[in-house]
């Protein structure tokens, strides 16, 4: 497939045994390993409320969540990994509905987790009623599935960043706000240790000022999404941006999630060096928060075999915190302890999806909001601009 092609624009064939290169046994076995023990009561890491003045209250009640559907499920992650749909058949959901803009995506899809495929979502949400919809799509193609879940008041979670600029993605946002909408999107790496060791170890008044915090998050090439059939992820037209919004955004919202501060963009440039396309393959971006900590967020798709070359750390006046593996290793002031994950925890895609369940199940509001999404996603495009990065 062509650079900028989007299969579930082009009707094509996709079999149930070679979705993505994966045969329905493979798809099962390697999504099913990252649910880390979600359908067995585990904690979940990552669920605290809002750190920030002025979250959004619980919802008026409890509601029941078992039927669910997925739009846009011809978007990687549907079953790539973290593999969505094997996320939600593991908790034990009712998979009611399938959605692809492609009807051959859709039936794929659907025979994989023996559910019902659909063209039309706003069609399949008005028959199958599901309590809580998963919305995925190519990134352009976001802003309408989105509109429509806030406007007919279904709870929902959306694959980020919601569209292509920042505009768009904000006016979302403050309709999701307007509608008093329940709605989320899968800020994965708030789910572990060290994102939960840093935040507490802040709320407690433990780490002391801040000096800096750094993110790095550097995945292979870019050959894989060409190879998922998802060759629209390097076209900045339909994606909208390369590395820093992809993989990004997360360190953009750790730093707020973490702090409760907003940073400000203070320096940024990117490169094409690696793979020579429109969208960039490193970003290196400086902030500033206003206590004068500074955020340091690095995004690349320069890893050059499979696996990921990753840093998470905070630099305190009294400890710094590092991630090492799924553990947090806290030094300093007396203590030097690898603070490790419990037995059985829901970290990662699998602890999102699963906190958003229960939180709405309790009546509770999401802990990733649809303006925690417009955040980082307008940070993201302020760093952008100031790398002289064309639209």
């Amino acid at each position: 497939m062509a650079t900028g092609e989007y299969s579930s624009r082009r009707p094509q064939e996709h079999s149930d045994s070679d979705a993505y290169g994966l045969s329905r046994r493979d798809f099962v076995f390697s999504a099913g390993k990252l649910v880390l023990g979600a359908v067995s009561g585990a904690p979940l890491l990552g669920a605290a409320g809002d750190v920030r003045a002025g979250a959004a209250v619980p919802v008026d009640r409890p509601r029941t969540v078992q039927r669910v559907a997925v739009i846009g499920a011809g978007h990687y992650h549907a079953i790539a990994p973290p593999a969505y749909l094997n996320i939600l058949r593991n908790l034990h959901l009712d998979i009611v509905g399938v959605h692809d803009f492609d009807p051959q995506l859709a039936k794929s899809r659907a025979d994989l987790v023996n559910s019902k495929p659909f063209n039309n979502y706003q069609v399949m949400c008005e028959q199958t009623r599901p309590d809580f919809v998963l919305s995925l799509c190519r990134h352009d193609m976001m802003p309408e599935p989105i509109r429509y879940l806030i406007n007919a008041g279904i709870p929902f979670m959306a694959e980020k960043p919601w569209g292509t600029d920042p505009k768009t993605i904000n006016d979302l946002a403050e309709l999701a706000d307007k509608k008093n909408a329940w709605a989320t999107f899968p800020a994965s790496m708030r789910y572990s240790q060290w994102a939960q060791a840093c935040r507490e170890m802040y709320q407690k008044n433990e780490l002391g000022p801040i000096s800096h915090m750094l993110i790095r998050f550097n995945n292979p090439g870019t050959q894989r999404y060409i190879d998922e059939d998802s060759a629209w992820m390097l076209s900045k037209k339909e994606a909208g941006g390369g590395a820093l919004l992809n993989l990004g955004i997360h360190g953009f919202d750790l730093c707020t999630y973490i702090t409760g501060e907003e940073p400000k963009v203070v320096a940024a440039c990117t490169s094409h060096n690696i793979c020579s396309l429109p969208i960039e393959d490193y970003a290196l971006v400086t902030l500033k928060t206003p206590s004068g900590m500074i955020f340091v967020n690095e995004a690349a798709y320069t890893y050059p075999v499979n696996g990921s070359d990753s840093e998470h750390t905070v630099s305190a006046k009294n400890f710094l915190v590092r991630e090492v593996g799924s553990s947090a290793h806290v030094v300093g002031n007396g203590r030097d302890e690898l603070v490790k994950t419990p037995p059985g925890y829901v970290g990662g895609w699998p602890g999102a999806v699963a906190d958003a369940i229960d939180r709405l199940r309790k009546g509770l509001p999401p802990t990733a909001t649809a303006r925690d999404n417009a955040r980082a996603v307008t940070l993201t495009f302020d760093a952008y601009r100031m790398a002289g990065e064309r639209a």
